[in-house]
């Protein structure tokens, strides 16, 4: 038997951050099958398409008014996730946790789990750090319009269902930086703690910083996109080892396929511009806190 702890272990933090990489990479590969549906992101429109009946009580209309697709499909399913503690795990972060209306300690698993000890600091309520409502408008803003085609295919249902384990995904990447400061920290708490006194964000960004690993990140993520993005049975057969150096272009999804089921080079953006500066942000964050 192996407890949850040794899960949320620092010395797990890498290897965990490397599979999580298969899951967005499939979740984005399967928004990115319906079109941008634009609409599902819009409050009151879908009210107007009949998604919420009408009720004979006036703020209940009002409420179906007030939220998109989107905003009641990730309401409604943190409701549930969080009636099986799924939020009492310090690696899931929900989007919206003043509308899930569950006691913490009313859930329908009674079992409670123990952490380790230690795995993340609760001075300044660091632990607490939560950056969900910048990741769903930059997701919105800029990754739905970078992967989904332009248009509305009346996939709303499907479109949004994806969104929601896009977003978890997501979520759950960026806020490991939580563990990951933590472990850094514990590496050098004096030149932390110096930074953080006197106010140095720019400092505690360019120390927590490992340009090398990003790089490898950012390849590691176009690869897989790349290899996971094109059916087997049409692309070429990359060489055999020893053949040719370095890694074929279209391996890299560069060749401009439109058998790519998401572009490998987008991957690697999102990854870029998105998911490695929010997870330092969030580094950041928790190290003033902390």
């Amino acid at each position: 038997n192996i407890k949850t702890s040794e899960f949320l272990s620092l010395d797990s933090i890498r290897a965990s951050l490397i599979r999580q990489e298969e899951t967005i990479i499939f979740a984005l590969i399967e928004r990115a099958q319906f079109r941008q549906n634009n609409a599902v992101y819009e409050k009151g429109i879908e009210k107007e398409r009949n998604l919420f009946s009408e009720s004979d009580n006036e703020s209940d209309n009002d409420k179906a008014n007030d939220v998109s697709f989107l905003e009641y499909m990730l309401t409604e399913t943190e409701k549930l996730h969080a009636s099986v503690r799924r939020y009492r795990s310090p690696e899931e972060h929900a989007f919206y946790p003043e509308k899930q209306l569950v006691d913490p300690t009313d859930t329908v698993l009674k079992q409670q789990l123990e952490y380790q000890s230690g795995l993340l600091s609760d001075i300044g309520d660091a632990s607490s750090v939560n950056f969900n409502e910048i990741l769903l408008k930059k997701y919105i803003e800029d990754v739905v319009p970078a992967i989904c085609a332009k248009g509305d295919d009346e996939q709303h249902g499907s479109s949004v269902l994806n969104d929601v384990a896009v977003l978890q995904a997501l979520s759950k990447r960026v806020h490991y930086g939580k563990f990951v400061a933590e472990s850094k920290y514990l590496g050098d708490p004096d030149a932390y703690q110096a930074l953080v006194d006197a106010n140095d964000a720019e400092g505690v960004m360019k120390l927590l910083t490992n340009e090398a690993v990003e790089l490898k990140v950012l390849r590691r993520a176009r690869l897989k996109a790349a290899t996971y993005g094109t059916d087997p049975l049409l692309a070429d057969l990359p060489p055999l080892y020893g053949e040719q150096k370095g890694i074929p272009s279209i391996a890299l999804g560069d060749d401009g396929s439109e058998d790519n089921k998401v572009c490998a080079l987008t991957v690697e953006i999102i990854y870029r511009d998105l998911i490695i500066p929010l997870t330092k942000d969030v580094e950041v964050a928790y190290l003033f806190r902390r």
